[in-house]
């Protein structure tokens, strides 16, 4: 703290003191106010040298330990420059050394999951397709306009390198792609390693300085966006929670892109069915992340290293591929957090699973998810009973109250004593015969995030539908919506209970019309199912019953 600052706080400390001692005389000991006594000044002295202390020395001291000892945990954001650390402008721009007339030589790598594009210009991941639906789709996630995992140096780069080894990595049942490039600088060694299996991807980088053994160098790690890009977000692990606590970075606000995180566990993008993120990297690699725009539709991020001695070998693991929970699990199970669902992840989560199981067993989604509508009515299907018991007394109650009301409707009090013994005698049956219709909203929601967000679907056809994760190009689903709409048994006879019908099947089949095929094909089985357990329940004596 300032002299200045202590000195006024000291003063108002002093007053505060004088100001109580007067109260405490004049009204609790009924003493002469002795503040202006020789004793008085000796305390009020003493006083002011002990809170000018206080304020100059212990709480300045404080302060300045406050400020020097505060931690920095993984994850933790700042807007560049701020901590002094890491005081510094984001280094966004790559400085390319002037390139040579040199072929270019691309590599194609092919696994059990993906098929891959390696190019010698940037030693980068050139392009990548998903092998689909048992290698029948080919997905792409990236592509040659936004080339990934490029690198960038403190100074100039090299582009173009040498193509050196490649070879199988049975230890890791994997594929390894060896770059080497020679610049002003030094050599620069990169090395790919594709897993067959899944989809990772390790990046491991070292530069050997020409000039002197005590050279530093910074790394840059450049990673592209998918080119799914629809819900295209950010993805961090949330301070001090390691890995397994993620939240989201909305990339459509300018702060995202002047914004850097720390050290951060787990740092990339995500969609509503990619995903390319870094989950695990080297000790050094990893010192701030941030992103950068390329455009609307084109994004990376950046993965900046610590300063490290020239030599050191860095490396980042990456994983580029599909959102599904085994795919996620089979790289690194923290990344499983990614698969979120909000409060509705209690019924996604099993409903998903169930999907995935019944797929494996019937080998159709299609089927899968009609299973699934036949056992979530199955489910339901002791309260339905309940719902049309309920109606039916609603039914018998609302008939018995207007005799009531026509047998006392001049005598009101006689009337409100009839009403509250019927009332006694049924409760309020339309209570009870809402539940059904309450259950049906969590699930179907929980199902509506799950259908139209997994991309299993993507590219699985089924019967006239070619891909389930694209609305029906024939409208069939939402027309048998519609008509299986108007064919369900009516509650009552009441023609204009007959329009609002006819008026919701329509606005019901137009929605359809646009949802995923799979989302769609599910709210046609379960409105069918539907209207066939109505009429089995009002006309099947054991049911009804």
């Amino acid at each position: 703290m300032y002299f200045s600052d202590a000195l006024v706080s000291t003063g108002i400390s002093v007053l505060f003191y004088i100001t109580l001692r007067f109260f405490f005389t004049k009204f609790i000991t009924k003493e002469p106010f002795d503040v202006f006594t020789s004793r008085g000044f000796v305390a009020t002295g003493l006083l002011a040298v002990i809170m000018f202390s206080i304020n100059y020395f212990w709480v300045d001291s404080g302060v300045e330990k406050k400020a020097v000892e505060q931690t920095v945990v993984s994850g933790q954001s700042f807007t560049a420059p701020e901590m002094v650390a890491v005081q510094k402008p984001l280094q966004l721009d790559l400085q390319f050394e002037k390139q040579a007339d040199v072929e270019v030589v691309k590599t194609q790598v092919d696994t059990d999951v993906a098929q891959y594009i390696f190019s010698s210009h940037g030693a980068c991941l050139e392009s990548m397709d998903l092998l689909w639906q048992k290698g029948s789709v080919h997905v792409p996630v990236v592509e040659a306009a936004n080339p990934s995992c490029m690198i960038g140096l403190s100074g100039v780069t090299p582009f173009d390198y040498e193509l050196v080894a490649q070879h199988d990595h049975d230890t890791l049942d994997a594929y390894v792609i060896e770059y080497k490039s020679r610049f002003d600088g030094g050599i620069i060694h990169k090395t790919f390693v594709v897993y067959k299996k899944t989809y990772q991807i390790d990046v491991k980088v070292a530069v050997a300085s020409a000039h002197r053994k005590e050279a530093t160098e910074q790394i840059r790690l450049f990673v592209a966006s998918p080119l799914m890009t629809e819900e295209l977000k950010g993805v961090v692990n949330k301070p001090g929670a390691g890995a397994t606590s993620l939240y989201d970075v909305v990339l459509s606000k300018p702060q995202a892109f002047t914004d850097f995180w720390f050290e951060p566990k787990i740092f990339g993008f995500t969609t509503k069915f990619l995903t390319s993120i870094c989950f695990a990297a080297s000790e050094h690699a990893v010192g701030r992340t941030y992103f950068k725009k390329l455009s609307d539709t084109q994004q990376q991020f950046i993965l900046e290293s610590q300063v490290v001695p020239a030599g050191t070998e860095i490396s980042w693991s990456l994983y580029v591929g599909p959102k599904t929970s085994e795919a996620l699990y089979a790289v690194a199970p923290d990344l499983t957090h990614l698969m979120q669902y909000g409060w509705l992840t209690p019924i996604a989560k099993p409903v998903l699973r169930l999907m995935t199981y019944l797929h494996q067993e019937t080998g159709s989604y299609g089927l899968a998810i009609i299973i699934i509508a036949l056992l979530i009515k199955l489910l339901l299907l002791p309260f339905t009973l309940k719902s049309e018991r309920s109606m039916k007394q609603q039914a018998e109650f609302e008939k018995k109250r207007a005799h009531l009301q026509q047998k006392f409707k001049h005598d009101k009090a006689a009337l409100d004593q009839a009403t509250a013994e019927l009332i006694n005698k049924y409760g309020f049956p339309m209570l009870s015969g809402c539940l059904p219709m309450l259950l049906n909203i969590p699930v179907f929601l929980a199902l509506n995030k799950v259908l139209s967000s997994a991309i299993q679907l993507h590219g699985a056809p089924f019967l006239w539908l070619p891909d389930l994760s694209v609305a029906d190009p024939y409208y069939i689903l939402s027309m048998m919506v519609f008509v299986a709409m108007v064919l369900s048994p009516a509650a009552s006879s009441d023609p204009r209970q007959w329009m609002s019908r006819i008026g919701f099947a329509l606005f019901l089949g137009a929605v359809t019309a646009y949802l995923a095929s799979g989302l769609a094909l599910f709210i046609m089985m379960n409105t069918v199912l539907g209207v066939a357990q109505t009429y089995a329940v009002r006309n099947i004596r054991w049911l009804a019953a």
